[in-house]
C-alpha cells in the first residue's frame, strides 16, 4: 500500500555523490526525510528516493553533507500533473476562459420557446416579443418580465393572456389565445338569398323572408330564392292597405347543380436544362452576427436556381441561436420540350378536382358523380370536368334600404340580380 501512495503523491529519484555520503543519510534521518530505495554504487555515491514534496528540503541537507545531488528521473501522478500545467497552459487558460464566458453568456437570452397557440402563428408573437426587448442576445436580468409580456400582448389583440418567464439562457413563453366571437346575423339591412349557381331544387327552408320556389323547381345563377319583401295580407273586405315588411331574408337552399369546369396547357413549354456549372457557398447567423462567404459567387450568364437551406444548430437537445445556411448556385439554359399528353392531363383533372373541391367546400356540398373530357386543338391541350354536385346555393345579397314596414310598391318586387 506505502508503494500505491508514493506513486499517487509523486517521488525523484535522485544520485548522491561525495566524499562522506553517509552525513547525507544522517541528516536526512535527523530531519525526519524519509527515503527509500538506497542503493550503493560504491563508497562515494548512491541511489535513492524522495518525496516529490521533499525535493527541495534534500538541496539544503546536501549542501551540508557537501555532497553533489543529480536527478535522474521522476514518477508518480503528481509529477504528470505538473508536466501537464507546465506543457498545456493554453489549455488551462482556454477552460477558465470558456467557464468565464458561459457564466457570463448564461445571463443572455439565446432561446425563446412559445407555447399555447394553436391558430396565431409562433413567428407573429416572437416578432412582437422583438419589439418589447425579449429577443436572442438580450440580457435577462435587465428585462422586467411582468412589462414585457403587458406591452407585447397590446400589440397582439388575438391573445387573452401571455407570460414570460426567464430561466437563465431560455425564457419561456405561454399564451392563450383569445375566443373568437360568433358572427351576429344582420338584421337592420334588407337582404335577398340568391342563387349562386342553377340547378333543382331538393329542399327550400326559410328562417326569414318568403321563399319564390318550391323543391323540384328549376332555378337559374341569380335568381331571388327567398325575398325580404312581405306582402301584409289585409283581412277580407278590408280598406285599409296594411303595405309590405321589408326584413333581411335568411335560409338554405339544397340543390342538385351540375359543374362544368375547364382548364387548358399549351403543348409544348420551355424547361430548364442545366449546364453542370454550379457554386456551393455558406453562411453563418450567431444571434445578430451574419457572416456570408457567398458574397464573391457568380453564376455566368445569369440563368440559375438558387437552392438555400438554412438549419439551426441544438446543443444537448435544445435550439442555440446559431444558424447555418448552405445555398447551392446552378446554372441552366432554357430549351423548350414537348408536354406528356398523359401527364399533362392528369395534371389538369388535379386542377380541376381540386378546384371543384373548393366549389363543394363554400357550398357545404357534395360530389355526386364525376367525368373527364380531353381535347387537343392548336397546340394545346383541354381538359373537361363535369361533375353532378348536391349543394348549398343560397347566398345573402344585401340591397338599400332599412327593414320595416313600408306601404306601396316595394322595391324589391323585380327581384334581386347575382
Amino acid at each position: 500500500m506505502k508503494w500505491l501512495i508514493n506513486l499517487l503523491r509523486g517521488y525523484v529519484e535522485l544520485h548522491a555523490a561525495g566524499a562522506f555520503p553517509e552525513r547525507l543519510l544522517n541528516l536526512c534521518a535527523q530531519n525526519r526525510l524519509q527515503f527509500w530505495k538506497l542503493r550503493w554504487l560504491d563508497e562515494t555515491s548512491f541511489t535513492f528516493r524522495v518525496a516529490l514534496r521533499d525535493r527541495k528540503r534534500l538541496d539544503g541537507l546536501a549542501q551540508r553533507a557537501m555532497c553533489e545531488l543529480r536527478e535522474t528521473g521522476r514518477r508518480g501522478a503528481a509529477v504528470v500533473a505538473e508536466r501537464m500545467v507546465e506543457r498545456r497552459w493554453g489549455f488551462l487558460a482556454g477552460l477558465a476562459f470558456c467557464f468565464l464566458a458561459v457564466s457570463f453568456l448564461s445571463r443572455f437570452l439565446l432561446v425563446i420557446e412559445v407555447t399555447g397557440n394553436d391558430t396565431v402563428p409562433t413567428a407573429v408573437i416572437l416578432s412582437q416579443l422583438h419589439r418589447v426587448g425579449v429577443r436572442p442576445g438580450a440580457y435577462g436580468p435587465a428585462i422586467r418580465e411582468l412589462e414585457a409580456a403587458n406591452d407585447a400582448l397590446r400589440g397582439l389583440p388575438e391573445l387573452s393572456y401571455l407570460a414570460v418567464n426567464i430561466y437563465g439562457a431560455r425564457a419561456e413563453v405561454v399564451v392563450r389565445e383569445r375566443d373568437q366571437k360568433p358572427e351576429l346575423l344582420d338584421e337592420e339591412t334588407p337582404a335577398d338569398v340568391v342563387a349562386r349557381a342553377d340547378g333543382i331544387i331538393e329542399d327550400i327552408q326559410t328562417d326569414a323572408g318568403r321563399p319564390l320556389f318550391q323543391d323540384g323547381d328549376i332555378v337559374v345563377k341569380g335568381e331571388v330564392l327567398i325575398t325580404g319583401d312581405l306582402d301584409l295580407k289585409e283581412p277580407e273586405y278590408g280598406t285599409v292597405d296594411l303595405g309590405h315588411l321589408i326584413v333581411h331574408a335568411a335560409g338554405s337552399v339544397t340543390a342538385r347543380t351540375w359543374r362544368v369546369l375547364e382548364e387548358t396547357i399549351p403543348l409544348a413549354a420551355w424547361g430548364k436544362a442545366y449546364t453542370g456549372e454550379e457554386r456551393t457557398g455558406y453562411g453563418i447567423k450567431i444571434l445578430w452576427f451574419e457572416l456570408d462567404f457567398l458574397q464573391n459567387s457568380s453564376i455566368s450568364g445569369g440563368r440559375y436556381d438558387k437552392i438555400t437551406r438554412t438549419e439551426q444548430l441544438s446543443l444537448f437537445g435544445r435550439a442555440i441561436p446559431v444558424w447555418l445556411t448552405t445555398t447551392v448556385l446552378r446554372a441552366y439554359e432554357l430549351e423548350e420540350r414537348p408536354v406528356d399528353q398523359e401527364e399533362a392531363a392528369l395534371r389538369l383533372e388535379q386542377i380541376l378536382s381540386s378546384r371543384l373541391e373548393q366549389l363543394m367546400e363554400a357550398g357545404h356540398g357534395e360530389v355526386l358523380q364525376t367525368d373527364f373530357v380531353a381535347s387537343e386543338a392548336g397546340g394545346r391541350l383541354t381538359v373537361t370536368l363535369l361533375a353532378e354536385c348536391r349543394e348549398e346555393i343560397g347566398r345573402t345579397v344585401e340591397r338599400d334600404g332599412s327593414v320595416g314596414r313600408i306601404y306601396g310598391t316595394p322595391q324589391g318586387d323585380a327581384g334581386a340580380g347575382g
